[in-house]
């Protein structure tokens, strides 16, 4: 699973922490992908909702990714379950252009 926390970007908003777990106590920059209410419908988009933690549906914006400083990371307010991974795989695929075979 993957945390969904709250950030300072444009304003303040829920973003879904892309740095592995793992390792976020040994770095000083995270790399994070905003969500947005505004859905597109496109491939480089994963749906996130209430069963997510969120208060209505949403985005995963994968065409956004960036990298935050480590201490811009605010409180968690829900989670990427396991079976969502594939989607988010593809959905970074679409937004860098990479071939996902």
């Amino acid at each position: 699973m993957r945390s969904i926390v709250v950030v300072q970007l444009d304003q303040r908003r829920p973003a879904l922490v892309l740095t592995r777990s793992s390792k976020l106590h040994l770095l000083r920059w995270v790399t994070v992908a905003p969500i947005t209410s505004t859905i597109r419908g496109i491939a480089s988009e994963v749906q996130v909702g209430p069963r997510n933690g969120l208060d209505h549906d949403s985005v995963v914006s994968c065409d956004n990714i960036t990298t935050i400083p480590a201490d811009a990371v605010g409180e968690t307010i829900g989670l990427l379950f396991d079976d969502q991974e594939a989607e988010l795989a593809m959905a970074i695929g679409d937004a860098f252009d990479l071939r996902i075979d």
